[in-house]
């Protein structure tokens, strides 16, 4: 046996009456005015000229609206050009950082020797303190023609110093 469902409807109102539907008597027929007759009741009032030299701005009611296939194409092409302005200030930031920090390395250079212990990382914290250190090594290999980042103690090194 199924427990019986309760809900928050009170059924009692399902039984109330109902009111009762009634018939409207249709409307009464209307003349239609004869062609003369409309004629004469209906007069068009001329309205005045403006002088050409005034203009007036368009009103809301006299533009047309956009449909959608202008206005999805206006937020297409707005959307394609703030996108390619914020590539063109992103690509002018890169390339001016890049100019600012083009000058990481010394110009000048001098010959130092390795001391027991170090390595070309120190030689070039050494040389130039500063300056980017990775950046100085890698003038470095440039100057000696070095391979590897191994330097022995005692050996002659080109290296770029600061001023």
């Amino acid at each position: 046996m199924a427990a019986p469902v309760r809900t928050k409807i009170d059924l009692s109102q399902l039984d109330a009456p109902r009111p009762v539907l009634r018939l409207v008597p249709p409307l009464p027929e209307v003349e239609e005015p004869k062609p003369e007759q409309a004629a004469e009741r209906t007069r068009v009032a001329e309205t005045p000229r403006r002088a050409r030299h005034q203009r007036r701005r368009p009103s809301h009611s006299r533009v047309a609206a956009c449909t959608p296939a202008v206005r999805r194409r206006r937020q297409v092409a707005a959307s394609v050009l703030i996108a390619l302005g914020m590539f063109l200030a992103v690509l002018g930031f890169g390339s001016l950082a890049g100019a600012l920090t083009a000058d990481v390395v010394p110009g000048r250079t001098a010959v130092v020797w390795v001391q027991p212990g170090e390595s070309l990382w120190e030689v070039a914290e050494r040389s130039a303190p500063g300056y980017d250190t990775e950046a100085v090594v890698a003038r470095i290999h440039e100057l000696n023609e070095i391979s590897g980042n191994v330097v022995l103690a005692g050996q002659p090194l080109q290296v770029p110093s600061a001023p």
